[in-house]
């Protein structure tokens, strides 16, 4: 977590009603960090440290029987603590300050409770901050912040709340350093954290359940790793899994790979020279085929690689011929020496990520003549050691208890909705939020990990792994339809009836042929629209031009009158005729075009089983409003999904209600609503 896991105590003897009423008495207090912070914190303080209360947990005094109020933030759970559980037993009062409101407590010595609902516990300490009326120092302020940060993924996370807002907002009023902050927040991961991320990810284990993926991997370590809860966290967002689980196996007793440098005299032992090492286990089956495939391919090799002087020096002369082409095949740069980056290029091709300590520790215990690289003969002093070592690993058939650190991190999504990882590891003793949890167990051999691990991702998928709903269960429908045969008008009537924006085009077999929407309708007015005035101008030219030959009639008319009444009849009829044909003309232009011509032919069609995330994709990358749906294996119109109806299944909002009239039920349940549809639709506007 952000916030110091660890104690706050002090050596007074004074009644609780004594420290409440006697403010003016300074009780000293100390902050431990038993098992350290988050690395945005940590790194923080590592330049800041001396400007807190922070005391390490041997610099406590030794005589603790003085120690009077014990504080537990962020933590509800022994294990949380570590080393400083023994500090249970002096306390007087034991006050557990902690913000995850499921989780289970084992620390009966507790006698205060302060547990609320917030995405940060830093937000509990600066509300009571604030609430005393309380400055801070610029340093403090920026703390605080970096803590709320770290909980809340700088308010992204969902556990987030409205009150961790606040509380980030009075910190920057309290002179909390936004420079600092940018640069702390987003720490980078350290090269042992880099080395375990990219074995995380080059043995990840996926599989997809109902549309989510979870990833799981499994490792061992010869010591605890800090630092694992980001390194889970880039791997989950690398991977693009939904769910992600990191097991780390390691020897409790072994420590961390970084003490053991400064421990003296302390060479690594003949007998254990990969002793450093970060190494699948799950995929260790794989290793021992390609070890197999490896041999397969050495006995293939060309005869010149065996010659004929290898085969009468024995099999030792044929081991140093393979042991040769190993080394070969490890000395990238080709010079006959392996250097240290070939060194650990050599550990990772074979499934291994070591460490710079683990480096080190190897060339110091192998580099003969201190050269700083290893030559052929150092290399086979070193693979003899390493068989020695595994034919005795072999032979031992005693179990090796170990510890098992679980770290689950899961991305917010309608799918992962009901998966809570800190009700899955409470078992386990472990806990944190419903979407990043971790745990830790205890091992009576390293054997039962992937048993262990194996049996949290089926209980995942039995128990929050629910199947995904599909279009059918949530779509519109019964839905609205236009026909082929509709006028810009005609299809504008049913947008402002029904208060729709989209409608699909549909033919005499009820199959989609096409989309229109709003816009399609306001082009093709706007189409007509120009129509009519091109047409207007031109009858007001020909207007003008007939009332101009009326005037020149007029003007040359001569008394002449010998026409025929059979010659004005014709005329009257031609007449009589050209207004018809231009009255019909009229009337077919104001008519509008039919709906045919204009709407959306080439459009997205989803199915009714698909499910709502493959829909949303479908939705996203073609940057529509809506699709239709069809029944499947046809183009057989049966409802539309919208953006609307997706939003309803993410339930943002809450003013966005779920049962929206009758479209949040199943289509059973529709099928009376369908049919009473279908019996009206002889009444729609297109037949009027």
């Amino acid at each position: 977590s952000s916030s110091p896991k660890g104690s706050s105590g002090g050596t007074d003897d004074d009644d609780d009603d004594g420290e409440e009423k006697n403010k003016q008495k300074v009780i000293p207090t100390f902050v431990v960090l038993p098992r350290g912070a988050h690395p945005a914190v940590q790194k923080f303080l590592s330049l800041h440290k001396h400007l807190f209360p922070i005391r390490s947990l041997k610099s406590l005094p030794s005589d603790l029987s003085g120690l009077h109020r014990l504080g537990l933030v962020d933590a509800q759970r022994r294990d949380r603590i570590g080393p400083a559980e023994h500090l249970l037993s002096y306390a007087k009062r034991v006050t557990v300050v902690d913000h995850h409101i499921d989780g289970e407590t084992d620390i009966p010595e507790a006698t205060d409770y302060v547990v609320e609902k917030v995405g940060s516990v830093s937000t509990m300490i600066v509300e009571r901050l604030q609430q005393s009326q309380l400055e801070l120092s610029e340093a403090e302020a920026t703390l605080l912040a970096l803590g709320i940060h770290a909980d809340t993924g700088s308010l992204c996370y969902d556990s987030t709340t409205p009150r961790d807002a606040f509380a980030l907002s009075w910190c920057m009023e309290q002179g909390a350093s936004q420079a600092a902050i940018a640069e702390h927040v987003q720490s980078s991961l350290s090269v042992e954290q880099q080395g375990v991320l990219t074995q995380a990810l080059i043995n990840t284990n996926s599989t997809v359940i109902h549309g989510v993926t979870v990833s799981t991997v499994l490792l061992s370590a010869d010591g605890f790793i800090n630092g694992l809860a980001a390194v889970t966290q880039d791997a989950l967002e690398l991977s693009s899994s939904d769910v992600f689980l990191l097991a780390v196996v390691y020897d409790p007793k072994a420590g961390h790979g970084r003490n053991k440098r400064g421990r003296g005299n302390n060479k690594e032992s003949p007998s254990k020279p990969m002793d450093f090492r970060l190494k699948s286990k799950l995929l260790q089956q794989q290793a021992k085929q390609r070890e197999e495939e490896e041999k397969t391919n050495s006995a293939m090799l060309p005869s010149s690689t065996y010659d004929t002087e290898s085969w009468k020096a024995g099999e030792e002369a044929l081991r140093r011929k393979r042991l040769r082409a190993a080394f070969d095949r490890k000395d990238i740069d080709g010079s006959g020496y392996l250097e240290r980056n070939e060194i650990a290029a050599a550990f990772a091709a074979s499934g291994v990520i070591a460490t710079e300590d683990a480096v080190d520790a190897l060339m110091e215990s192998r580099d003969l003549n201190g050269d700083g690289r290893l030559d052929f003969e150092e290399y086979v002093a070193f693979a003899t050691d390493a068989e020695k070592w595994q034919k005795e690993q072999n032979k031992k058939s005693g179990q090796k208890a170990c510890t098992m650190i679980i770290i689950g991190r899961v991305k917010a999504g309608i799918n992962m909705k009901d998966v809570n990882l800190n009700r899955l590891f409470q078992k386990f003793g472990g806990g944190g939020h419903a979407k990043a949890a971790s745990a830790t167990a205890r091992l009576s051999d390293e054997n039962e990990a992937s048993t262990l691990l194996q049996g949290l991702v089926d209980e995942l998928i039995d128990t929050s792994l629910l199947k995904q709903p599909t279009v059918g269960d949530f779509m519109t429908a019964p839905v609205l339809s236009a026909k082929p045969t509709m006028n810009e008008k005609q299809v504008e009537d049913l947008f402002t009836r029904y208060d729709v924006r989209a409608l699909p085009v549909v033919d005499d077999n009820n199959d989609v042929i096409g989309l229109v929407t709003y816009k399609e309708v306001a082009a093709a007015k706007q189409r007509f629209w120009n129509k009519e005035q091109k047409r207007l101008r031109r009858e007001a030219k020909e207007a003008k031009e007939a009332a101009a030959a009326v005037v020149a009639a007029a003007q040359n008319r001569t008394t002449e009158e010998t026409n025929t009444t059979s010659t004005n009849n014709k005329k009257e009829r031609k007449v009589d005729f050209g207004k018809e044909a231009n009255a019909k003309r009229r009337n077919q232009q104001q008519s509008g075009s039919a709906l045919k011509g204009w709407m959306k032919q080439h459009v997205q069609l989803v199915e009714a089983s698909m499910t709502m995330a493959e829909v949303e994709a479908v939705l996203l990358n073609t940057d529509v409003g809506c699709i239709p749906v069809v029944a499947d294996g046809t183009k057989q119109l049966v409802g539309m999904v919208t953006r609307t109806d997706l939003l309803r299944q993410h339930r943002y909002y809450e003013s966005l209600h779920y049962h929206n009239k009758g479209f949040a039920d199943s289509i059973a349940a529709r099928k009376p609503i369908i049919e009473l549809r279908k019996k009206l639709k002889k009444f729609d506007l297109e037949n009027e």
